[in-house]
């Protein structure tokens, strides 16, 4: 059976072979774009009045640059802006939230691409205050000026999981600030392919030039069962002059998130790939891409610092590898697509952290601790642009009751020396049980409850299916914290089994 005609080509984007499940197995199809001629280099004229109704107001520079077949796509990929996010409970924090979303807005209009995706969470909450929703109104304001869409998806920290509840990204939607994308209709919970329209607040795809978009809102740990029926339904929509598919997906893939929960594999993300040039992440906030050769798939990590570890990103020794900011993307349509991701993490300008360890098993009692944290912090300090967030770290074994530890007191000698935005103690001292078992077992929780879970299972008499079974546990424990109905759960289940 086949899913989907690929406009370019006139062939199948993927085929359904026989296989478990009511869908059987997605077979992608090697379909790309199309070979062209020399690009030519034409200056985009301002969006009309009729960009605001889901129809690009400049439509007959969208049917000029359909018939150059060769033309770069230019965007700008950001994610996990979490504007309203009051780090530590300081209002500062908050503030260094909005000004890195300015300066990426900043950088948009300096290199002026086709348009801007977010994946997902551009606010940190479900409910936010005025001034947040003003932030972001204003913002997305000077990209609309300058005639430059945006589209975004939905992340797991401002959906809402009950059904007909709207979030702030359908009202920035509705008002033309921005195109919010999902799959499923807020109202019946049912799939819908519908283009993007400001009358709506939302749509499954989006058509911006050359360029068709389509978002997934955030589905947490039911995502990997619903991709394949997500991307029939998308592959079923008509294609016109586009070159080039981008993906919005807020989710984690497990080949490359090494710490807590990936979400979904780069075999459950086959029936998307058969039709997507470019999948833009969201979700973990550090950057990276996938797979090594030939990248489809990336994730440019949050604008801000969200804990003490993002915060140490420039420490080699502490944030190796965990650089976050934006991409900046070309695609040049082809067979396959080109694709050129330059990875920036020099235009946002972030609050710095600095982490300070001291091992408190040197120290026999209170006193002799607090001298050798003065001795810490009496030689030269690094020089900030503003007051760094600092964190006094205790390591070793105590050597003193507990109760004696003045972690107050402590926070005042670090003030003192660095006059910072805030001071943190943390404490990772030996014979701590929780830590303990944090080191023993990692931080992957979900991996953790799979391996309980599969355990228990091949105990009893289903032993056979204990793979199956467990998944299916997960899922319907996520879809239950989410606040999905019992219709819904039920539902959930009996497809997830069938």
């Amino acid at each position: 059976m086949v899913f989907g005609v690929n406009p370019f080509k006139g062939t199948p984007f993927f085929t359904l072979s026989k296989g478990r499940g009511r869908l059987g197995r997605l077979r992608p199809n090697s379909v790309r774009g199309l070979p062209g001629s020399q690009p030519r280099v034409m200056q985009r004229p301002p969006l009309g009045d009729g960009w605001g109704e889901g129809l690009p107001g400049n439509y007959l520079w969208a049917m000029q640059r359909s018939r150059m077949s060769d033309a770069p796509i230019r965007f700008v990929h950001l994610a996990d802006v979490h504007l309203g996010f009051r780090q530590y409970g300081l209002a500062e924090r908050a503030a260094d939230f909005v000004r890195a979303f300015d300066d990426a807005v900043d950088y948009c209009l300096r290199v002026a691409p086709d348009f801007v995706v977010i994946a997902g969470d551009l606010f940190d909450s479900k409910s936010i205050e005025p001034s947040t929703y003003a932030a972001a109104d204003i913002a997305l304001e000077r990209l609309a000026r300058a005639g430059i869409p945006v589209v975004a998806n939905e992340g797991n920290h401002e959906r809402w999981f009950r059904r007909g509840e709207r979030s702030w990204l359908w009202q920035l939607s509705r008002h033309g600030r921005l195109r919010l994308l999902r799959q499923f209709d807020p109202l019946t919970g049912r799939l819908q392919a519908q283009p993007w329209t400001s009358d709506r607040g939302f749509g499954a795809y989006t058509d911006i030039g050359a360029a068709r978009v389509f978002g997934v809102e955030y589905l947490g740990a039911r995502l990997a069962a619903h991709l394949p029926e997500i991307a029939a339904s998308l592959s079923a929509v008509p294609s016109g002059s586009q070159r080039a598919v981008v993906g919005l997906l807020h989710t984690g893939v497990d080949e490359a998130v090494h710490l807590g929960v990936g979400g979904v594999t780069l075999e459950d993300l086959a029936p998307v790939r058969a039709f997507t040039d470019y999948l833009a992440l969201g979700h973990v906030h550090y950057a990276y891409r996938l797979p090594e050769h030939s990248p489809w798939i990336f994730n440019p990590g949050a604008l801000e610092a969200h804990n003490i570890l993002e915060g140490l990103a420039s420490e080699p020794s502490e944030g190796e590898g965990r650089a976050r900011g934006l991409y900046d993307v070309t695609i040049r349509p082809g067979h396959p697509a080109e694709i050129d991701g330059r990875f920036r993490d020099d235009v946002v300008a972030r609050r710095p952290f600095r982490r300070l360890s001291v091992d408190a098993g040197e120290a026999a009692d209170f006193n002799e601790l607090a001298a050798d944290v003065e001795a810490a912090v009496s030689g030269p300090l690094e020089l900030f642009s503003e007051p760094p967030v600092v964190e006094l770290r205790l390591t070793g074994r105590l050597r003193f009751e507990r109760i004696h530890l003045d972690t107050e007191r402590l926070a005042q000698i670090v003030g003192a020396a660095f006059q910072p935005l805030h001071v943190r103690v943390t404490l990772q001292l030996a014979g701590d049980r929780r830590r303990t078992a944090a080191a023993r077992f990692g931080t992957n929780v979900r991996a953790i409850e799979r391996d309980v879970l599969a355990q228990l299972i091949k105990e009893s008499p289903h032993a056979g299916e204990a793979e199956a079974l467990t998944a299916a546990a997960l899922d319907l424990k996520a879809a239950a914290l989410e606040g999905q109905p019992p219709e819904a759960l039920a539902q959930h289940l009996e497809r997830r089994l069938g």
